[in-house]
């Protein structure tokens, strides 16, 4: 039996990286494995933090409530030693560190430097660069990296970009899994709850609204639809991390405010369920980005995604197979994929199911073994 510590957010810190995490944890224990997680008691502070709150105010999952602690705060230095005393108490076998922001590399390189000592340091880098930040991180891009680390990434792409980045430890890629706590409903249970027309097309944008992910160039495709051909619906669920007053005046000025509904709060696990299963397509029009958890998560719920290449992404859909890419920015390639949508367009549910089996957390815990069955018997 392995001892693995993660050091990485986890209920009650809302989000995907916190939903990663706990998937890690239950699949981990599932198997016998001592897991314990060392979260975070301060992971933003608050004037740097575009949302409403970090908080979950939902049930906590199984995994989030036994063998985890909250130690680090990410702006004060004594808890990152602290922590890492607190890590290396447990003694485990590998160190799981979950990266995503250079803006806790600090913390983080504090711990991983000391329990490298006695354990196998393995990052989980979900973003090797912000995906959109004027800061010049520099060298806080790179820190905590060591030669005798592993680095796991969710898309090739990002093998890359770590290695621009001088990082020269080994680098492995694994599928990005979708939440363990997904749970299929019943679609017209579902457009009935939402207020949705059981016949139209609805076209779902799920996830925070940030500049990177082409929102606007969305809302400019929806307004060159056809007047004629199958009615229609898009869903954009989630907060709005930028200024919502443009998008409102170019949908009134379209006089499309009705056919685009806008919900802009965090989404409870409850409310996802019923998001994925009403929409007939996941359309994900970034403009710049690494990869995104919101692709494994449509095909966990059967639904196929029309997305850009850009990143990671072209790696996770299979053009006209699990959906369609577009290239990044072309308002008419999204007009003609929604389109294509529109009049029916059919992708491969046993292609989608494929893609959503083969990217897993039990696959992830697979290459953790891996790693510590290499360091054993190198």
């Amino acid at each position: 039996m392995t001892r693995l510590a993660i050091v990485g957010p986890i209920h009650p810190l809302r989000g995907g990286i916190a939903q990663h995490t706990a998937g890690i944890v239950g699949e981990a224990r599932a198997r016998g494995h001592d897991t314990r997680v060392f979260s975070y008691r301060r992971q933003y502070p608050s004037m740097l933090f575009p949302g409403r709150t970090q908080l979950d105010a939902g049930p906590p999952p199984p995994e989030a409530t036994v063998g985890v602690c909250a130690p680090i705060d990410s702006v004060a230095p004594w808890s990152w030693y602290r922590s890492a005393s607190q890590v290396g108490a447990f003694e485990p076998d590998v160190v799981l560190l979950q990266r995503w922001h250079p803006f806790f590399a600090p913390p983080l390189a504090v711990i991983a430097h000391r329990a490298r000592r006695r354990a196998r340091i393995v990052w989980m880098v979900h973003n090797a660069r912000p995906h959109e930040d004027g800061v010049p991180w520099g060298p806080l891009l790179r820190l905590g990296f060591h030669p005798a680390d592993v680095s796991l990434v969710h898309a090739a792409a990002e093998e890359g970009a770590l290695r621009d980045l001088g990082v020269r430890g080994e680098v492995r890629s694994v599928a990005m899994p979708a939440p363990s706590s997904v749970r299929r409903v019943e679609p017209s249970d579902s457009r009935r709850r939402l207020g949705l027309d059981p016949n139209e097309v609805v076209f779902l944008f799920f996830g925070h609204i940030r500049s990177y992910k082409g929102v606007d160039v969305l809302l400019e495709a929806l307004t060159r639809l056809s007047a004629d051909g199958a009615p229609w619906r898009a869903i954009l669920a989630g907060e709005w991390y930028v200024d919502r007053a443009p998008a409102e005046a170019r949908l009134a000025k379209a006089g499309l405010s009705g056919r685009v509904r806008i919900d802009d709060r965090f989404v409870t696990q409850e409310e996802v369920d019923d998001y994925f299963a009403a929409a007939t397509v996941a359309v994900l029009p970034y403009v710049s980005g690494t990869q995104s958890a919101v692709v494994p998560l449509a095909y966990a719920y059967g639904r196929p995604v029309v997305t850009t290449r850009v990143g990671g992404l072209p790696e996770l859909v299979v053009d006209g197979e699990t959906g369609r890419l577009v290239p990044p920015g072309d308002v008419p390639a999204l007009v003609e994929a929604l389109e294509e949508v529109r009049r029916g367009q059919r992708f491969s549910p046993e292609a989608v199911s494929r893609a959503h089996a083969s990217a897993s957390f039990p696959g992830l815990v697979d290459e953790l073994e891996a790693i510590v069955r290499a360091a054993v018997f190198p």
